[in-house]
Order: structure tokens, then sequence, then C-alpha cells
């Protein structure tokens, strides 16, 4: 049976983890979009009245830094005796003073390890009942950095072109228009696994970009412009694709001890270099007036931005943590319940501050909310169909007589999700995940009987599972 203690909710199988931690992260994204636009449209003002970008932008990103870092440190609080007796004993093998006793200490922590391998799991950190895997604030390895500063350069531009756009954008258009970075994941595993995509594969991008359009139409008002919808398009989601894309390197990569980096450092690494970025790009633009703004607004934008901030942050890390468990393309569907949480949040907000959260009014303003609803729909139809399209194979396979398997050529191959060895007429299991059936499995079926020791394969389609 699964270890329960390993994940944040302990009594719920790993698919409803995987699919809670997506969901929450699309909600609480929504949220922190939300305060975002009320921050830069009632507090962040320029002169004339409008929303400083480019001040915002700095303003979230220096406070941000500053709260995920304190925010960090408080997740490293101990909560259990093992965190103290690891540092002194630490402290004292260093001093020399009691090096036969730590010997000792550790000798008979690995003998009641092996007596009562199924103890119930004792969390030693704040932080790990968000990630079970958190131990502090963790130096990457030399590849580590590489990915977290690539992934940090992307989610910069990202960021900076974020700001721009909420400047204008309602909140029930922009977050339609964000979730078709899912698009470009998909056509980055096509690209990958040099695969054609299939019919459901078609209709669903259909379907996303269309919604989108019709999510984006507004004529009771001159506020939106297709220039902002091409941004959306060919610059924010491409470069949260990428961003993704190098997030899964990161998760990926494991340093010397075989350990990955967890979802927290993951993070806050990530947020080091996506300042760095995201202020880099928004300093030419700032004039003397600007920094004027930036001194006489901070005090009054610092509680929305720093809670604003800590969402991200815990958004962020239910992200690769859902990142971690299943494909780049099915957790952002998931995470785009942030299209329908969206419509009800802006409502909300017109009712409290009319001012700040605009809704379309006039003549044919119900005609705008019908398209929008669509279009909301069809977005979310077509994400999740990506989703709900995936399948499962069990592949039993033989081993040539005399030759030793190699599990890691086996798990190399896209798609392959799990090996083992098995006794009985097969001498392996190993587990596939797919899309859609016909997307990648005779692909996957040729790489493996390529496989020097492979000599016969029988595969079996899962119908439904059960998980405890």
């Amino acid at each position: 049976m699964a270890d329960r203690t390993t994940r944040p909710f302990g009594k719920i199988s790993r698919k409803y983890t995987f699919i809670i931690l997506a969901v929450l992260s699309g909600i609480i994204g929504a949220i922190w979009v939300a305060i975002d636009t009320f921050t830069g449209s009632a507090i962040v003002l320029s002169s004339d009245g409008t929303t400083n970008e480019y001040v915002f932008a700095i303003q979230s990103m220096l406070i941000g830094i500053v709260v995920s870092l304190l925010f960090a440190l408080v997740l490293w609080i101990p909560i259990s005796k093992k965190p103290w007796e690891e540092f002194f004993h630490k402290l004292k093998s260093i001093k020399g003073q009691t090096t036969s006793s730590t010997q000792t200490t550790q000798k008979v922590i690995q003998i009641q390890q092996t007596i009562t391998p199924t103890a119930k799991r004792r969390f030693s950190y704040l932080g790990q009942y968000i990630d079970p895997q958190y131990q502090g604030i963790k130096i990457p390895t030399k590849k580590m950095f590489l990915w977290l500063s690539l992934s940090g350069l992307f989610s910069g531009v990202n960021t900076f072109v974020y700001f721009i756009l909420i400047k204008d954008m309602d909140l029930a258009v922009f977050l339609p228009a964000a979730q078709f970075v899912v698009v470009y994941l998909l056509i980055g595993d096509l690209v990958i696994d040099k695969t054609k995509p299939c019919a459901i594969e078609i209709q669903s991008i259909i379907m996303i970009v269309l919604g989108v359009i019709l999510a984006a139409i507004d004529f009771t008002s001159g506020a939106f412009e297709w220039q902002s919808l091409l941004l959306v398009f060919l610059v924010l989601n491409v470069s949260a694709a990428i961003y993704v894309i190098f997030q899964k390197k990161v998760i990926e990569t494991k340093d010397a001890k075989g350990r990955t980096l967890d979802s927290t450092n993951t993070r806050l690494w990530t947020l080091l270099f996506m300042t760095f970025i995201t202020v880099v790009l928004s300093l030419p633009f700032m004039k003397q007036a600007d920094w004027i703004v930036f001194r006489s607004t901070f005090g009054s934008a610092l509680f929305p931005i720093s809670l604003a901030m800590i969402l991200v942050y815990i958004a962020r890390i239910l992200y690769v943590r859902a990142l971690s468990m299943g494909k780049m393309a099915i957790v952002n569907s998931l995470s785009s319940v942030s299209v329908i949480v969206g419509i009800p949040i802006a409502i909300i907000g017109n009712f409290i501050w009319p001012d700040y959260f605009l809704l379309p009014t006039g003549e044919y303003a119900w005609a705008v909310w019908l398209l929008r609803g669509i279009g909301v729909i069809l977005v979310f139809t077509g994400i999740v169909g990506l989703s709900m399209s995936e399948v499962k194979i069990i592949v039993l396979a033989k081993v040539k007589g005399g030759m030793e398997w190699d599990g890691e050529k086996i798990k190399s191959i896209s798609g392959v999700e799990k090996v083992a060895a098995i006794t009985g007429k097969y001498d392996l299991l190993i587990v596939l995940r797919l899309r859609t059936i016909g997307r990648g499995y005779q692909p996957i079926v040729e790489q493996l009987e390529k496989l020097p020791f492979i000599a016969d394969i029988k595969s079996n389609t899962l119908l439904k599972e059960w998980n405890a």
C-alpha cells in the first residue's frame, strides 16, 4: 500500500492528490490576479489616474522576493525533536568530541528503520505539510541552477508582460486568454515525440482558440484592443510554456545523492531569477515621475502586494508538486479551473469595488456576457478534453535468457511512467501513460522492441482504476 504520510493530504490517493494540487493552484491563481487588478487600479497610479504598470512590476518583485524568503523561513520551523537532534549530533561530530556516539546513534536509527519500515512518518518541518520533501532552504546543483535560471528568464518575461496586460484587460478576459499556454505545451509534446496530432487534440485546440477569441470580444467599450490579445498569444503564453518546460527539467534533475529539488526551493530560486529579469525589463521605462510614484505608493501597496505574492508562492508550490506527478499539459488543464473561477470573482469584485472591477454595461452587455460564457465553456471543455483522453497501458515483457535488462534505457523512452521486475511468465511490467491510445503507443512499442534484451511484449489497456 502507498505511504499516505508522504502526501500533504494524508488519506487521499496519489491520483486525487495530483488533481487537488493542480486545481487549488488554479483557484489561488485567479484570486491573486484579482488582488493585482485591485492594487494596480486603486493604489499604484500615475498622476493621470492610470495604472503605472512598471512601478507596479518593480514593487511586486521587490516585495515578493522578501515576503517569499520570509515565508520559506517560516516553513523551515522545526515541529519535532529530530531536526534539533541531528543539528547537535553534527555539531558534536565537527568538534570531534562524540564521533563514535554519533556513529552509534546512526546505526541505531538504521536498525530501527530496518525493523519498522512501515512506521508512521512524522514531519520534521512545518513546510512538509505542503511538500513532504522540504528540508529547508537548499543550494541547487549546477545543472539545477541552469534550468532554474532559464526558467526564471522566461518567467520574468511572462511577468513583465502580465503587468502590462492587466492594466487594461478585464479579469474575465485575461484568465481564459492566459490558458492558451496548454496549446503550446501540446505542440511541444508533439514535436518532442515526433507524432501527428489526433482528432481530439485538433478539436481541443480549435475549441480553446475559438473560446479565447469569444471571451475577448467586448463591443460595449473600447478598453480592450486586439493588440493585447496578440501580446497574450505570442508573448505571454509562449514564455509561460517555455517556463513550464524548464520547471519540469528542474524537478527531474537529481543531485549526487539522487535527490530532486523540492517545490518550495524550486519556486524560491526561480523567483530570484524572475525578479532580476522583470526589474531589468522595467527599469528602462522608469522616469523621474515614476520613481516619485514608486515612493508615494509603496506603503499603501505593501499589504496587498505581500498578500498576492504569498498566494503566488503557495500556488506555485502546489503547481510544481502537481508537475512532479503528471504531464505538463494535464497539470495546466486542471489548473485551468481559474477560467471559471475568474467570472464570479470579477462579479464580486465589481459589487464591492465597481470602479476597479469593470464589467460590460449598456444595451448589449447581455450579448458580451453570453459570448464570454460560451468562450469560457469552450476553453475549459477543450482543455479538460485533452486530459480526459489520457490512457494508461500495462506492457508485460520477457527478457532474453542470459541478458541483463537496463531499467534506465526503458524509462528514458517518452511515455514510459514506471518499470518493475515481476515473477511469473513475464519478467518486466512497464506502465505507459499516453494522452490518447493512438497518439504514441505504436512508436513506444517499437522502441521497446528495439531494445536488445527484450524478447516478447504483451500490452493491456487499463479501463478503470480503483485507488486506495
